[in-house]
């Protein structure tokens, strides 16, 4: 199988699904990615980068001009390490091991077996490619998840709102939706809370769908998007928030007490 992709495309996407930032610990806030390991499987004319652990699976989509098909595994420092040296089109050749090649440059990476979470990730494929509507009218359905609305919201509002939250520096986030009503317009507002400190921030969005609903999750949700992203998010009370843009989707399970 061989697979050609833009250098910019596989390096942003790398970034997406590693999820490196600011993670909840007993402490605070700790600095660790998602993963070590990222999946890759091809499907028409995309590459799609997953990764996963017991709580969170994010899937981003790229271009790819693609021969054969099939999927593999790879450690995700190591590509890395490799991808910075390589030029604007890559190649990634896939037999007993991955070779990446670029005008003249090659470099060998061993193939991973299995995902530590493969399970999960072939679960949440089932769903691909995600219903992304660019005029959000309906509320997402996946399996027994209870979702009870929706709200369109822009990468870099995201972004700000959680930046801002972690300057609690406890690792917990409420996303709180309020349904319009005869009085008021609906209203989202995402926070974090730490017995005497505390932040909250109504956040901007495009359009909305469905009941009023709150859940609270940890992990830094934001560095899975783009600040140019459009971005469908849809909870339900103590429900996994599922996130989707154009190209991209992520679950997140939700938090129990905070």
């Amino acid at each position: 199988m061989e697979v050609q992709v833009n250098k910019k495309d596989i390096i942003e996407a790398m970034k997406n699904v590693q999820l490196q930032g600011k993670w909840a610990t007993t402490t605070g806030l700790s600095s660790k990615s998602l993963g070590e390991y990222a999946y890759f499987e091809t499907r028409d004319n995309e590459l799609l980068l997953v990764n996963s652990d017991d709580s969170t699976t994010a899937v981003k989509s790229i271009p790819a001009e693609i021969e054969g098909e099939g999927s593999f595994i790879l450690e995700i420092d190591t590509i890395k390490k490799y991808l910075t040296k390589m030029d604007d089109e890559i190649t990634f050749v896939v037999g007993d091991t991955v070779v990446m090649q670029s005008s003249g440059k090659k470099a060998t990476m061993p193939i991973v077996i299995r995902h530590p979470y493969g399970g999960r990730i072939t679960r949440f494929l089932n769903y691909w490619p995600f219903s992304f509507e660019e005029e959000l009218i309906t509320v997402f359905k996946m399996g027994e998840i209870n979702l009870r609305c929706g709200i369109q919201i822009k990468g870099d509002v995201f972004h700000n709102a959680i930046d801002a939250c972690e300057v609690v520096n406890h690792g917990i986030y409420k996303m709180n939706f309020i349904e319009e009503d005869e009085l008021s317009n609906a209203k989202f507002i995402i926070s974090s809370d730490r017995q005497i400190s505390s932040y909250q921030e109504e956040i901007e969005y495009n359009a909305t769908v469905g009941e009023s609903s709150t859940v609270l999750f940890s992990s830094p949700l934001h560095k899975f998007f783009n600040k140019g992203d459009i971005i469908n998010v849809f909870i339900g009370d103590d429900q996994p928030v599922v996130m989707i843009t154009e190209n991209s989707a992520i679950i997140r399970a939700p938090r129990v007490g905070d």
